[in-house]
């Protein structure tokens, strides 16, 4: 199983002194969390600050397949988040993702797979295919398609 974790390494080091406490996730753009959700079009998992602290982590393991170390992170970075919600595809072993929400913003917590992870860049650099792929097989583009092809073969054969 590979793990990414996104927390700051020098997390604990930033909340020292003051009474604001930054967040020690990386934030996600539009344009990001765009490309997440393309992929990741499923929210399996959407747990508030309160259900985050009594989580446990075998229950999460056997209906979700999200490992124990992942787990944890999503009970340490419910303190910063009001919601952390897990986003995969229809598969549930494919590439998932944990997001803490935040007053409207997206924060990338963690991210797992029984893979190799696909990086991000790759993911993004694919977009316009994916896209393209979406659109080109959808029922209103191919009967679209089909009318076109059939309008053409009547305009030659008339």
């Amino acid at each position: 199983m590979f793990v990414e974790n996104y927390r700051w390494k020098d997390a604990e080091s930033i909340m020292a002194g003051g009474d604001a406490i930054p967040i020690p996730y990386p934030k996600l753009t539009v344009e990001d969390w765009q490309v997440w959700k393309t992929f990741l079009p499923i929210r399996s998992q959407n747990v508030d600050r309160i259900a985050a602290a009594n989580l446990s982590p075998r229950v999460l393991y056997f209906s979700e397949g999200i490992p124990y170390a992942v787990t944890e992170e999503i009970q340490r970075a419910s303190k910063y988040f009001d919601t952390v919600e897990v986003w995969r595809k229809r598969e549930v072993n494919k590439d998932p993702i944990a997001v803490g929400l935040m007053g409207g913003e997206r924060y990338l917590i963690a991210r797992w797979g029984m893979e190799k992870l696909i990086p991000f860049a790759t993911l993004k650099k694919s977009m316009p295919l994916v896209l393209g792929w979406k659109y080109a097989t959808h029922p209103v583009a191919i009967f679209t398609g089909l009318t076109g092809l059939g309008y053409l073969v009547w305009s030659i054969f008339m």
